[in-house]
């Protein structure tokens, strides 16, 4: 597996990454439904007491000498601009809540639009109905988002490098629950997941998927002793037929040795049933909660599971000017269940929401206060972190990943270190000989950092540095490496607008992919019509 241009095992042919050179084709129907969603929601009423609607738009000029992201003999510089209308929504009643935003960016590429102009639609809308009040309820969520298909492909900073490795995946949730407290002290909740996952534009035929959920637990954990129990009934469906199901039930008797900890024990059960084969086991295990602080919450459990020793673990600590956070884990995941949960520190948004708490306590001005600050410095609303693995497949997935975040008067630094593993497995816990897609057995590995400086009470400089590196697990090989650095500085033109200006470098060096590097310039504005 070492000769360039291919991205699969020896042995077995597979379609390369995806020539650079070839248009994506637009999701226009996501995009209509989009632009429905920005007028409609615009034009609501955003003087009504429960809802704060805040609309904005941005405008960037990018000039790049690698616009498809291609080795040097074969690159073309391009004029790309990039026009984002966007809209964050905030709505809270007395039965319902509504929280999100929306944003299309269009691109528009002076010399390569013919094969090059596209829009790339975002959303991540959350909402909760309240059927009978603080007992039955229906969520929904709707998420859009602009992924990448393979870990040894080109991953690059922006949206205005047209690379074919990237993909739209659309997310529709919709989940009843009730949730309650028995007059006895025992707390309560029942949940069906539904999820419908579909993805487009993907470099290689790729299927859809749906997975059902029905999980439920319950406790009595007041008192010195106690106990909790719950269930877990999952089925993975993909749109070619396959059907992965896990059935899992625990029962966990609790010690509670004083306010700050409390000691679990772990006995259960569990079935998988996949195309390949069927498993059962026991599961035995412990888990512990402390929490010594009120602004620290360690986690941890260990389990016996039909793959092994399972495991998870969380550390969370925040100060007035900083937050921590370390994540481990050993466990089962899909595609699907990958998408439904946030990476732990790539997030720009969540993490400044942490620093912002002691000063800002209250939630709905906190993320006013946090877009604005994301906005007016142009930084990216996430980090470089492991890639979700498009895989018809369950894989166990080894994780380790480290964040801080410091806000000072001013610097803010927001770094993350990640290392996962990744490898499709049965139901009975072997390992795969033969993945499903090369990228399904690897190990991404990663840091990023962001800094941001304020040299003078208007004038801000930021600074983004980000390294990926993904290896194939043996007996596979191949390699590749990727770095970006940007920089912007921003200043405000007025209370609603910011101009922003910077450079990037960014290169890919690969035994599978092909090697690239690209230099570009930028400039931007932002105004918000809040």
């Amino acid at each position: 597996m070492t000769s360039r241009g291919s991205d699969g095992p020896p042995g077995r042919p597979r379609a390369p990454l995806r020539s650079n050179a070839f248009p994506i084709p637009p999701s226009r129907h996501t995009a209509i439904v989009l632009f429905g969603a920005l007028l409609t929601l615009g034009a609501a009423p955003s003087s009504a007491q429960s809802w704060h609607i805040e609309p904005a738009f941005s405008a960037q000029e990018t000039l790049t000498n690698n616009v498809n992201l291609v080795s040097d003999e074969s690159r073309r510089s391009d004029l790309v601009s990039q026009l984002t209308p966007s809209l964050r929504v905030t709505e809270k009643g007395a039965r319902t809540s509504l929280i999100g935003f929306v944003s299309l960016p269009v691109l528009l590429y002076a010399r390569t639009g013919g094969q090059n102009n596209n829009a790339y639609p975002t959303a991540d809308l959350l909402g909760d109905l309240a059927l009978v009040e603080n007992w039955l309820h229906v969520e929904g969520r709707i998420t859009i988002s602009q992924q990448y298909f393979n870990p040894f492909g080109g991953q690059p900073l922006g949206l205005d490098n047209a690379t074919q490795n990237r993909y739209e995946s659309d997310s529709y949730h919709l989940s009843p629950y009730v949730k309650g407290r028995t007059s006895g002290g025992t707390s309560y909740e029942l949940r069906n997941d539904n999820v419908w996952t579909n993805v487009s534009n993907t470099p290689v035929a790729a299927n859809d998927f749906h997975y059902t959920e029905f999980k439920g637990n319950a406790a009595h954990a007041e008192s010195i002793v106690g106990w909790q129990a719950d269930f877990d009934v999952n089925d993975v469906a993909v749109n070619d037929g396959n059907t992965f199901r896990t059935r899992l039930v625990r029962l966990q008797p609790l010690y509670n040795v004083d306010p700050q900890l409390r000691l679990v024990a772990t006995v259960g059960y569990e079935e998988n049933h996949f195309p390949s084969d069927d498993s059962s086991d026991v599961i035995y295990g412990g888990a512990f909660e402390w929490h010594p602080t009120p602004r620290t919450d360690v986690l941890g459990s260990l389990e016996h599971r039909f793959f092994g020793a399972g495991y998870q673990f969380s550390f969370d600590h925040r100060t007035p000017l900083t937050v921590w956070k370390v994540r481990l884990s050993r466990t089962t995941t899909s595609f699907p269940q990958q998408l439904a949960s946030l990476p732990a520190g790539g997030d720009v948004s969540a993490f400044l929401n942490n620093l912002f708490l002691a000063t800002i306590p209250d939630a709905a001005l906190r993320q006013q206060t946090v877009d604005q600050f994301i906005r007016d410095r142009g930084l990216p609303p996430v980090l470089t972190n492991a890639l979700n693995l498009y895989s018809q497949q369950v894989f166990l997935q080894q994780s380790q990943t480290a964040s801080v975040g410091l806000l000072g008067t001013r610097n803010t630094v927001v770094l993350t270190i990640f290392n996962v593993r990744s490898q499709p497995i049965s139901a009975s816990g072997n390992p795969l000989t033969t993945p499903v897609d090369f990228g399904d057995n690897s190990r991404q590995t990663g840091i990023s950092l962001l800094w941001s400086h304020k040299l003078t009470q208007s004038v801000v400089v930021d600074a983004t540095v980000e390294r990926l590196r993904t290896v194939a697990n043996a007996p596979l090989e191949g390699k590749t490496n990727q770095t970006a650095l940007r920089i912007a500085v921003s200043t405000p033109l007025t209370a609603k607008t910011t101009l922003f200006a910077g450079a990037r470098y960014q290169t890919l060096s690969s035994d599978i992919a092909t090697d690239y590097s690209e230099t570009a310039a930028f400039i931007g504005v932002t105004h918000t019509f809040r």
